[in-house]
C-alpha cells in the first residue's frame, strides 16, 4: 500500500497510508518511517511544517478541550496571519464535541430511563468497634449503612445506623436508625423531598420515633469540589416513651447537607437536620471526615450530636458520640 501511495503523489494519502501502517505493523516502524522521509525528501508537504499547527492538532486529537483553548490562544497569537482560520477550527471542534457530550448524555438518560428500580444502587457500609478493661469495662459495636440510587429526575435514599454499648455490665449506648428520603428534580438546582425516618433510644428514653415530612429543597453550592443543600418543611412527629407515654405534634423540619473534597483522598462533610416542635424540638447533627486509604476502603472520624430541649425526666437534653470507623464503598 506504500508503494501504491508513493506512486499517486498525493501527500495526503501517503500520511494516511503511513499512519495505518504504523498502527498495523508497530515492529516495523523505523522501517517505515525512513521510506517516508525518502519520499519527503523528494515531495515536500503542500505546507510548510508548522509546530504550532501541529500542537493544536494534538491537543484537539487528545480531546483534552482545556488544553485546545490554551494552545489556540497561543497559535493566533504566534501566528496573527492565520488567526481566523485557527479560529474556525476551533469553533468546529467546540461544535463537534458538544455534539459527542449531548450524545454521551443522551445514552447516560436512555440507560437511567431503561434501569430496572433495584439497579444503579450506590452506597457505602462503616463498622467499628471499641473495648475497654480495668478500672472500666466495656466493649461496643457501631454499624452503619448509605444507599442512593440517581434517576433522571428522581433520587432515592437510603440510611441506616446502629450504635450499642455496653459499660460495666449496663447498656450503656442503644440507638438505632432508619430513614428513606426520595427526592424530585424540579430544576438544576431546586427539589422537592420526602423524609420518613424511625429511630429508637431508650438511653434517651423514647422506644420509637417516627418523623415525616415533605417540603423543598435547594442545592446552594454544586461542583465536584463543594456541595450544600438546604431544605425545609411541615413534618410530624410521633414518639412513644419508655414509661409507656406518648406524644403525637405537627412539627416543621429544616435540615442541610454539606460536602468538601478537601483533597483527592481527604472529604469533610456535616449532615444536620432539626425538628422544630411546640413541646420539645430535637436536632441531628454529624460531622466526619473521610480519609480514603486504598482503592474503595477508607477510614472516618465522626462526631454525633443529639440535642432534645424538653427531655424525658433524669435525661440530659444533649448527647454526644465519637466514631472511628471503616467504610467501605461500592
Amino acid at each position: 500500500m506504500i508503494d501504491a501511495a508513493f506512486a499517486s503523489g498525493d501527500n495526503d494519502d501517503v500520511e494516511a497510508v503511513a499512519k495505518f501502517a504504523r498502527q498495523t505493523h508497530p515492529a516495523n516502524i523505523g522501517e517505515i518511517d525512513a521510506l517516508l522521509a525518502y519520499y519527503r525528501s523528494g515531495h515536500p508537504p503542500d505546507v510548510p511544517f508548522n509546530p504550532v499547527r501541529n500542537m493544536l492538532a494534538a491537543a484537539m486529537a487528545s480531546g483534552r478541550d482545556a488544553d485546545v483553548e490554551a494552545v489556540a490562544k497561543l497559535a493566533k497569537a504566534t501566528i496573527p496571519e492565520d488567526a481566523a482560520e485557527i479560529e474556525e477550527q476551533v469553533v468546529a471542534y467546540r461544535a463537534e464535541r458538544q455534539r459527542q457530550k449531548d450524545e454521551a448524555a443522551a445514552a447516560a438518560r436512555a440507560k437511567l430511563a431503561a434501569a430496572k428500580f433495584w439497579e444503579n444502587w450506590k452506597g457505602e457500609g462503616q463498622i467499628g468497634a471499641s473495648h475497654s478493661s480495668g478500672n472500666t469495662s466495656s466493649a461496643g459495636l457501631s454499624a452503619g449503612l448509605s444507599l442512593a440510587r440517581k434517576g433522571i429526575d428522581w433520587t432515592h435514599k437510603l440510611r441506616a445506623q446502629a450504635d450499642y454499648q455496653r459499660t460495666n455490665g449496663k447498656t450503656s449506648v442503644e440507638r438505632y436508625l432508619a430513614e428513606l428520603e426520595p427526592q424530585y428534580r424540579i430544576d438544576e438546582r431546586t427539589f422537592a423531598y420526602g423524609l420518613t425516618r424511625w429511630e429508637h433510644d431508650r438511653i434517651l428514653g423514647y422506644d420509637t420515633r417516627w418523623n415525616l415530612s415533605g417540603g423543598l429543597g435547594y442545592k446552594v453550592v454544586d461542583n465536584k469540589k463543594m456541595t450544600l443543600s438546604l431544605k425545609g418543611g411541615p413534618a410530624f412527629r410521633q414518639t412513644d416513651f419508655i414509661d409507656g407515654s406518648n406524644d403525637t405534634e405537627l412539627t416543621a423540619l429544616a435540615g442541610l447537607d454539606f460536602g468538601w473534597q478537601l483533597s483527592p483522598t481527604l472529604r469533610l462533610t456535616q449532615v444536620a437536620s432539626t425538628i422544630i416542635g411546640t413541646t420539645n424540638s430535637s436536632t441531628n447533627s454529624q460531622t466526619a471526615l473521610n480519609a480514603k486509604l486504598t482503592g474503595a476502603l477508607s477510614a472516618r472520624i465522626a462526631y454525633s450530636a443529639q440535642i432534645d430541649t424538653s427531655p424525658p425526666p433524669g435525661i440530659e437534653s444533649v448527647d454526644t458520640q465519637t466514631r472511628f470507623t471503616l467504610v467501605y464503598g461500592f
